[in-house]
């Protein structure tokens, strides 16, 4: 076999390796990103895949049990579409509280209760000491 096609061959196994393991990375990584009332829409749109759901926590609906560290929690649409009851096991994140704009993450199921496997918070839009009045610009 001549040099130049071997030298071709070589170069469209390694592109084709490369293209591969991008497209698998890429689809093992990829979710979509929905809010309370889009997800409670759905049906079964959403099925097979991990979601991300935007929301609001609902003032006294956290449950945390230190000792198994699970939590749980009603999930508000933030433009008040719906709420869904959310599971959490794990780490409480810092900035949780109720009240507060989160993200949990999640593979897509027909239940009640919606099985996150990460929660993460936003930080407040704005830090001041504690008494102290804001001025809007």
């Amino acid at each position: 076999m001549n040099r130049k096609y071997k030298f071709v061959i070589g170069i469209t196994i390694i592109v084709l390796a490369v293209a591969s393991l991008v497209y698998t990375a890429v689809d093992q990584t990829k979710m979509y990103m929905v809010t309370v009332d889009e997800y409670l829409g759905s049906g079964n749109a959403y099925a097979g895949t991990t979601l991300r759901i935007a929301g609001r926590v609902r003032q006294d609906s956290m449950e945390w049990a230190s000792e198994t560290r699970e939590l749980d929690f009603t999930l508000d649409d933030i433009l008040g579409g719906g709420s869904i009851a959310v599971h959490y096991k794990g780490l409480l994140p810092d900035m949780f509280a109720e009240g507060r704009d989160v993200i949990v993450e999640g593979p897509h199921a027909d239940e009640d209760v919606f099985e996150a496997s990460a929660v993460l918070t936003s930080c407040p839009s704005k830090y001041s000491p504690e008494g102290a009045e804001t001025v809007e610009p």
